[in-house]
């Protein structure tokens, strides 16, 4: 069995060698190279992925995404194809759940005033607040946004979850909204977490009108890592005219942008990651690959239609 992985993987490839007997592996990022090594691949992860490489694969199988958003991979070709495409979907929840009460408490505990002012030297007076008894809109409850759920409960949180369809029966919260009441989870949260995925439905989802539904006083988390949910322009102007606390964005902007001068707004370079997360992405491609090898389901099996 040939496995082709379309970008080079920083650490893990003898583990994947070894997860199954007579598996070949092969490792280009070279797009040319790509095409012409793929034509007798059965399995690929990738990186790159495209068309032409699609065109080319005539035996190919199974694709795996080493990401947990795929929109970049889903072109109309694959999304028509009968491979089937998996991703890292549930090796993110503990570091995105993490993450977002490290921002939560962050803001509440005014950490962001100790950091800007620790090179003056000096200490504003900023009253911290609790955690405890306040409610967080946490919009997608899928693994991350279920994980989100749990650890807000531990904290005395009232949780409000909205999702396309009832949370399934191990993600509790305390009351459950459809995507039609976003203007009340808006209105009603003290912390809004964003945990889905980049879709046609979910592209520009928060923006001037739903900022302005939110309580002031309140904060915006994004854990999706997918800046073009959010009319970012909008956020800014709601931040800098203190309509909303402040917001936490997973976004490298450029070294000119307004952002870096927004005082209540994190920025920060994918956190929703670990070390240990990398690990757990390394194991579930090697159980897919066993999987694969006797014809069990795959894990992380993405709907391509769907777009998650």
């Amino acid at each position: 069995m040939k496995l082709l992985f379309t970008w080079k993987p920083p650490r893990g490839l003898d583990q994947i060698r070894r997860a199954i007997a007579d598996l070949e592996v092969v490792v280009s990022d070279d797009p040319a190279q790509i095409v012409k090594l793929i034509r007798d691949v059965e399995i690929a992860c990738v990186g790159h992925w495209d068309a032409k490489m699609l065109r080319a694969a005539k035996k190919l199988r199974w694709v795996h995404a080493f990401s947990g958003g795929v929109n970049s991979v889903l072109f109309r070709e694959f999304v028509a194809s009968p491979v089937p495409l998996t991703c890292l979907k549930g090796t993110f929840d503990i570091p995105a759940a993490e993450y977002a009460l490290g921002v939560m408490l962050a803001f509440s505990r005014r950490l962001e005033y100790d950091i800007r002012q620790r090179a003056s030297r000096s200490f504003r007076e900023a009253d911290p607040t609790e955690l405890y008894g306040k409610t967080v809109g946490i919009i997608g409850l899928g693994n991350m946004g279920g994980e989100i759920a749990k650890r807000c409960q531990c904290f005395g949180m009232t949780v409000i979850g909205m999702s396309r369809r009832p949370p399934r029966t191990e993600i509790t919260v305390d009351r459950w909204l459809a995507p039609k009441d976003l203007p009340k989870l808006l209105a009603e949260s003290d912390y809004v977490v964003v945990a889905v995925p980049l879709t046609e439905g979910t592209e520009a989802l928060i923006g001037k009108k739903e900022l302005a539904r939110m309580k002031p006083g309140s904060y915006l988390i994004d854990v999706s890592g997918r800046p073009a949910i959010y009319d970012i322009d909008a956020l800014t102007r709601a931040l800098k005219a203190r309509k909303i606390a402040g917001a936490s964005l997973q976004i490298v902007p450029p070294k000119d942008s307004p952002l870096w001068d927004v005082e209540n707004l994190f920025i920060s370079f994918h956190r929703i990651v670990s070390r240990e997360q990398y690990g757990r992405c390394i194991e579930m491609f090697c159980e897919n690959l066993r999987r694969f090898g006797d014809g069990s389901p795959l894990l992380g099996l993405v709907d391509k239609k769907a777009g998650y």
